[in-house]
């Protein structure tokens, strides 16, 4: 088994606030994530601990957000699920399981539905979509459905724009224009039934388009002008915001790592702190992606 922090991982995809990631082989020092934290175990169980308890064995189990942990796979293999800790998802994961608790096991009646077969075979899986639906069917399982609300049609309209634009070089006021709404009534209704900043939601996306193209061979400085960046360094800025890590850094950090990023939706930053131990709390080492 590896130690320190590495592991064998098959791929990394992203939409907007969920990422998921498979892997075995971890053994980890003390960490935290910025995000709500899913582990799901497809062959027996991993070991989880932290300050206040010894090594304990697990089938699924949730993390709290900036939650100091440690992780040993077991020799088995994980799913990992990470949540942006302001989606609903999150805040109902939390509300339900955790209240003030910062590690909770899953029990496994919980996940009835979905045998091993369902999980293994999303080591299979590289469709964005059936994997993002299996996201949900996992989280939906958990919570219970959420009734789908109609998002308004004025909302909808513009994120029709907004996807149909390939260049997304637009401004808010165009969009605004474009579903015959003031912009200060625009942003203040986007953000309502989106839940994101629309300002974030473009940049999102223009990062989206650009990293596929990167990730595919086309040069950084190329791809800056045909996602609609303004130049150069407004995609520096954008990339550090959204991935924590400059545009030129993107193909050295594939070559460890299958990144996949999934155009229908947008990113959101994930970040791991590495502390140096349990009696000395300080950061280590800071991961972010």
């Amino acid at each position: 088994m590896k130690k320190g922090n590495e592991g064998s991982t098959s791929a990394l995809y992203v939409w907007n606030g969920i990422s998921m990631f498979w892997g075995t082989s971890f053994h980890t020092d003390p960490h935290s994530h910025n995000t709500l934290q899913l582990v799901f175990d497809m062959e027996k169980s991993f070991l989880l601990k932290d300050s206040d308890s010894d090594w304990m064995a697990h089938s699924a189990a949730l993390i709290a957000a900036d939650h100091v942990h440690q992780l040993d796979s077991n020799d088995s293999i994980q799913l990992f699920i990470y949540l942006d800790a302001e989606s609903s998802y999150a805040k109902s994961l939390d509300h339900k399981y955790l209240s003030d608790k910062r590690i909770c096991p899953l029990p496994g009646k919980l996940l009835r539905d979905l045998s091993n077969d369902f999980f293994k075979k999303l080591l299979l899986n590289s469709d964005c979509d059936s994997l993002l639906n299996a996201c949900r069917t996992i989280l939906d399982q958990l919570l219970g459905p959420d009734p789908k609300r109609q998002l308004d049609g004025r909302v909808s309209k513009a994120l029709e724009y907004i996807t149909q634009n390939a260049s997304r070089s637009f401004r808010v006021s165009e969009i605004a224009d474009h579903v015959c709404l003031s912009e200060s009534r625009f942003r203040f209704l986007f953000k309502k039934e989106v839940g994101q900043p629309i300002q974030n939601f473009i940049q999102w996306m223009r990062v989206v388009d650009s990293l596929n193209m990167v990730l595919q061979g086309k040069q950084v400085s190329q791809s800056a002008i045909d996602a609609g960046f303004w130049d150069g360094a407004h995609m520096t800025r954008s990339y550090k915001n959204v991935l924590g890590i400059a545009p030129s850094k993107v193909e050295a950090f594939g070559k460890d790592l299958k990144i996949v990023a999934c155009t229908k939706g947008s990113l959101h930053s994930l970040k791991t702190e590495i502390r140096a131990g349990w009696e000395d709390k300080s950061v280590r080492k800071v991961i972010q992606i």
